[in-house]
């Protein structure tokens, strides 16, 4: 008897990269040319090599700029000021890599969740499924598999074929195809213990219940995976306090890039806006600047409440206004439907190899850069790593932003293989470290109350706007901070939906010399933090007062936590200063 399972039919290249170090002879070639320039005949006689191996060395080392000729006042090989400063810095000597592409064709099954080789399994398409086919259904609830969700699966299907020396980038998202079938087994077979390989443990003992009780086995969730968290290089300067700021740092960092920015606003403002025009100018001529260059520039928008269209539209203007600047097409990737995420976030390369990711509150294509901003930036290659996949997982949602999808993955994969830290040489002996954790919107919650039964001594929570769960979701864990510790603060500028003032004033009659309910007017607070203690802060997208983070959408929020030396107290002082002013 033959029974029907749920599957997803994935085909794509994946490409795999091949990694070569530098041998001891290149590196006594470079040392001795950097030595003493001479000829090659000279360097193979220095150190008693053949002149082939010689030659061939030093062509190598000429094909990445690390050895030069100097034609005065006679021709000699020397080592260039690059491979001068490699000899002389802490950094690696640059290493050669090689792409292959390697075809991949997978079924992923629904109930055991087992990666199996196309061409191991018979599947056939939901139109073809016979009419008295005993099949799993595929659940309505089910999220559609994307380029994104299918990357790790991918990993697990490629890593028994990379030879010595390779690694997986990622995937050509842009050749992917995807599709809905169901897997055909047969049951006798499985009686027979006939099994595709690749078969996961859940699904063989699912079959085997089928086989004692005749009861089709059942779609299964996956397990629930972790939130992300690593050790990064971060120094208190790399969070980020007012509007001012905000927009020095987006210039520098649309400035640095050559290759792609990244743009994931809330909103985007009409061309037309005239509040804050001058100051949103300034991102707007960031973007023409590099779309000059020749930098690919991506933005998306993030708005579910767009019935009227109004960010699209503004999104088409702004696009108009960016490919007016260059003749070639394809530099300007504007995406017109919302990824129906409130994150904000920017990201581009930095020139060298490494990349910069800014989170937090600021709605950079939109904001009229009036009120009181708070984000974090992060230089260090897994932090901004973790920062491209938010992102990256945001914009699969989007059939058009494939080739988004593609280059932010294969950013990621090259600056997790980073080996040095990307800040500046002049700080790399002095940074600090910090353990960052990302926060999905569901967790922030349950994040907000720990902070507040384990705050010894500071409880500071800032939110834009107080709304209808503000009592449950905020005011109750800050009690339970401020009855144990003397300095236990909520700030807020606006209230949203039912809340009135009223309301509010009755709340800090109940806190009373408890915790300190302020208002700050102006400037609007649209910063978004959470800081206990010395150590910990998070930063974050999500309105603290005034929204709920469901797990079912836990990237329509998120958060970033951050623990290290000091971290809480330079950012309360930054904050405090800048309301001071």
């Amino acid at each position: 008897m033959k029974i029907y399972i749920p599957a997803w039919h994935y085909r794509a290249r994946a490409i795999v990269q091949r990694t070569w170090g530098w041998s001891p002879i290149e590196e006594m070639v470079l040392l001795a040319l950097d030595r003493a320039p001479g000829t090659i005949a000279e360097v193979a006689g220095a150190l008693q090599i053949p002149r082939q191996v010689a030659s061939s060395t030093v062509a190598r080392l000429m094909q990445f700029g690390l050895v030069e000729v100097r034609l005065s006042p006679a021709p000699v090989l020397a080592t260039s000021s690059v491979g001068h400063d490699f000899l002389r810095s802490d950094r690696a000597l640059p290493e050669r890599t090689e792409d292959r592409v390697v075809p991949v064709s997978i079924v992923f099954e629904k109930v055991g969740h087992s990666v199996l080789r196309n061409r191991d399994v018979y599947t056939v398409p939901l139109t073809r499924l016979p009419k008295d086919a005993r099949s799993v259904r595929f659940s309505t609830s089910d999220v559609a598999e994307t380029d994104d969700s299918m990357a790790d699966r991918v990993n697990r299907f490629v890593a028994p074929m990379l030879r010595a020396g390779e690694w997986m980038r990622g995937v050509q998202a842009i050749s992917s195809v995807i599709e809905q079938r169901y897997l055909v087994l047969d049951l006798a077979d499985v009686q027979n213990g006939v099994l595709p390989e690749g078969a996961s443990d859940y699904l063989v003992q699912a079959l085997k219940e089928t086989l004692k009780t005749g009861i089709l086995p059942q779609i299964s969730s996956p397990p629930a995976s972790t939130s992300p968290s690593a050790q990064i290089a971060f120094d208190p300067d790399q969070v980020i306090v007012g509007a001012e700021q905000h927009l020095e740092r987006f210039e520098r960092l649309v400035a640095n890039a050559r290759s792609d920015v990244f743009v994931l606003s809330t909103f985007v403002a009409e061309q037309s806006d005239e509040q804050g025009k001058p100051q949103r100018e300034r991102i707007w001529r960031a973007l023409e600047d590099a779309v000059r260059r020749g930098v690919h520039c991506h933005l998306f928008y993030g708005s579910a409440l767009d019935g009227q269209a109004k960010h699209a539209i503004a999104m088409q203007e702004l696009s108009k206004r960016l490919s007016a600047v260059r003749a070639a097409a394809g530099f300007v990737l504007v995406h017109r439907d919302s990824v129906g995420s409130h994150v904000k976030l920017a990201a581009a390369d930095d020139g060298h190899g490494g990349a910069s990711v800014i989170l937090g509150s600021c709605n950079w294509l939109q904001s009229p850069f009036l009120s009181v901003e708070m984000s974090v930036e992060l230089n260090d290659a897994v932090g901004a790593a973790m920062g491209l996949d938010v992102l990256r997982t945001i914009a699969s949602s989007l059939s058009s932003a494939t080739r988004a999808v593609e280059t932010l993955n294969f950013m990621a994969s090259d600056l997790r293989r980073s080996r040095s830290f990307l800040v500046s040489a002049s700080h790399t002996s002095k940074v600090s470290r910090a353990a960052l954790t990302l926060v999905y919107a569901h967790e922030h919650e349950q994040l907000l109350r720990t902070a507040a039964h384990d705050a010894t001594h500071r409880f500071v929570c800032c939110t834009n706007k107080l709304g209808a769960p503000m009592v449950p979701a905020l005011f109750n864990p800050a009690e339970v901070a401020g009855r144990r510790i003397a300095d236990a603060r909520v700030y807020f500028s606006r209230y949203t939906g039912p809340t009135k003032r009223r309301h509010v004033v009755a709340q800090r009659e109940r806190l009373n010399d408890v915790v300190e309910l302020l208002a700050v007017r102006v400037p609007q607070l649209h910063a978004k933090f959470l800081a206990w203690d010395d150590d910990d802060i998070v930063v974050s997208s999500m309105n603290w007062g005034s929204q709920s983070g469901l797990s079912s959408n836990r990237l329509d929020e998120i958060g970033l936590h951050l623990r290290g030396p000091r971290l809480a107290a330079a950012l309360i002082a930054k904050f405090e200063a800048f309301l001071n002013e």
